[in-house]
């Protein structure tokens, strides 16, 4: 973070707390939070006096700031390194931390898309009736049945709430655009 970084955030700081900033705040701040990415000490700050009313010091932001990084960290998946460097553990680990270091700092990581692939003759009998298309474009809506009243994405269930074998309710058909008014 620069010096002109540090003003803003104390800037921020003194919207809140109504703090008068100088040269040796600025001057000490930056000592103390100078690592840290500005956007992620300005959320602290914002989080910091959203939550409480104590008086701002360095050490709130920083911790802040961590907490945020390790947030990301937990909620994204961290890819495997490339497979040429499992030869060598010192990169494959750096690969590694480099990922982890990239998603802290809230770059995000190229996704891959996988092959759409057709599923498995085992996994359609598995699944069963939930694998069938009707049911897939049915669901894509409420139920207005009023006994199920399931929500879009989920399946039918009968009175006794238990799932249907039949795609779905005549009502979420109809609504679905999937059947008229006469259902053969």
């Amino acid at each position: 973070m620069t010096p002109e970084e540090v003003i803003d955030l104390l800037s921020t700081a003194a919207a809140y707390d109504r703090r008068k900033v100088g040269e040796a705040d600025v001057i000490a701040w930056h000592a103390a939070v100078k690592d840290l990415d500005f956007l992620d000490a300005q959320d602290a700050v914002i989080g910091h006096y959203t939550e409480t009313t104590d008086w701002l010091m360095p050490a709130h932001v920083r911790k802040r700031v961590k907490d945020i990084r390790a947030a990301r960290v937990a909620f994204a998946p961290v890819p495997a390194p490339p497979a040429e460097l499992a030869d060598s553990p010192g990169a494959y680990q750096a690969a590694i931390q480099d990922a982890v270091a990239k998603i802290a700092r809230g770059f995000a990581l190229p996704k891959q898309i996988a092959a759409k692939a057709e599923p498995s003759q085992e996994y359609a009998e598995v699944r069963g009736a939930d694998h069938d298309p009707v049911r897939i474009e049915a669901i894509r809506v409420s139920c207005p049945w009023p006994p199920c009243k399931a929500l879009p994405g989920a399946v039918c269930v009968d009175a006794d709430g238990r799932r249907l074998t039949a795609p779905a309710h005549e009502a979420r058909l109809k609504a679905a655009g999937l059947v008229g008014e006469e259902v053969p």
